[in-house]
């Protein structure tokens, strides 16, 4: 109990909000590694992002050849499919730059794609579960269908939260607590989109006033309802999203020896003349 209160404490502390962290080998190192080698995760992270965004092009492509591509943007699905290919192409370019440049020699202050990284996969992994759960669950019984194809709606709804997965496990930066301000925002700027689309006289693809039947403004009082049920969801997913993390660490650290995490500022291997004079 001691070490729950312990732990709790130090993340409830007003630093956790920000983005700086002691160890940024923990963002392009896998917590199973036993070595110092940005290679295996650089190429899971490349195969994560081309897969995320061959299912977006996928959705895209049959949006367009059914001339309906507009309605492809105000569907909460798509956010966060661009959100994945986001969060998984920054997490390549981040492994991508230790690759080839070696370590990033900082202290605390991270390089601001890492940051960037930090918010994508703070905001892509729950928001991934969230539709997944919420399509199958509510959306799926009302008979609402996003995608143009039962395939492809499987992978849009499905295969977004096992990327996700993926990621979150075989990475090595914390999922901290007071985090959730990144996701709760961007979940919020969606909320207000349905509004003001629905002021602006928007419909959905079958010409409805409406995003999602379950988000009919005509209705206002529901629709803050099932937006307020919705954040707590995503609360409590985002909240998974942290034991998942945790359980992570905690299991690797039992079974994976501790000879990842070694001196920043040596190289992964030696710089060549053109870096040296450039000083990258």
């Amino acid at each position: 109990m001691s070490a729950i209160k312990k732990y709790f404490k130090e993340q409830c502390q007003v630093r956790m909000c920000g983005l700086e962290h002691a160890n940024p080998s923990e963002f392009y190192l896998s917590v199973w590694q036993t070595n110092r080698s940005a290679t295996p995760l650089f190429v899971l992270r490349l195969i994560l992002f081309l897969g995320s965004l061959a299912i977006v092009l996928a959705s895209s492509i049959l949006y367009i050849q059914s001339g309906i591509y507009g309605f492809w943007f105000i569907y909460l699905t798509h956010w966060g499919l661009t959100a994945n290919v986001a969060a998984t192409g920054f997490a390549a370019l981040v492994s991508a730059r230790s690759f080839f440049y070696g370590p990033t020699r900082t202290k605390h202050q991270l390089p601001w794609y890492v940051m960037t990284y930090w918010i994508l996969y703070n905001i892509a992994a729950p928001v991934a579960f969230l539709i997944t759960l919420f399509y199958w669950t509510v959306l799926f019984e009302a008979g609402v269908e996003e995608e143009l194809n039962y395939g492809l709606d499987v992978a849009v709804h499905g295969l977004n939260s096992v990327v996700m997965f993926v990621l979150v496990v075989t990475s090595a930066q914390p999922t901290r607590l007071l985090h959730m301000y990144h996701p709760l925002g961007f979940s919020l700027v969606f909320f207000l989109f349905t509004l003001f689309y629905y002021l602006a006289g928007g419909v959905d693809v079958k010409q409805n006033p409406f995003v999602y039947s379950v988000l009919d403004w005509r209705h206002a009082g529901t629709t803050v309802g099932v937006g307020v049920l919705t954040g707590f969801l995503l609360v409590f997913l985002y909240l998974v999203t942290m034991l998942l993390s945790l359980g992570r660490d905690a299991i690797a650290k039992k079974f994976v020896k501790p000879s990842v995490y070694v001196n920043e500022e040596l190289p992964l291997r030696q710089p060549t003349a053109e870096q040296t004079q450039t000083g990258v």
